[in-house]
């Protein structure tokens, strides 16, 4: 991970053990380019995937929403949980 990253060993151990009070939207990329996911990949799990689709599923079966509505929504998400991490 280091040489794919360019990211010290010891900088990798503190983030993975949450010793670290911050880290940049930079070093994010590099870190989720090297395991080839998105960057919002490295915040949830499956299951937590799991549970937001199933969730958005009902909510588009209860309100009767478009797919264009969906991928609204959906953007909209994404914007808002990368306001949420460049605050963090």
């Amino acid at each position: 991970m280091c040489d794919k990253t360019g990211l010290s060993h010891s900088y990798l151990t503190k983030l993975e053990n949450n010793h670290l009070d911050s880290c940049n939207m930079k070093t994010l990329k590099k870190i989720s380019d090297a395991l080839e996911v998105n960057m919002k990949d490295l915040f949830y799990t499956v299951y937590d995937i799991d549970d937001l689709e199933e969730e958005l599923n009902e909510i588009v079966d209860e309100y009767g929403l478009s797919s264009e509505e969906v991928l609204e929504m959906s953007q909209l998400i994404d914007s808002l949980m990368n306001i949420m991490n460049k605050e963090i």
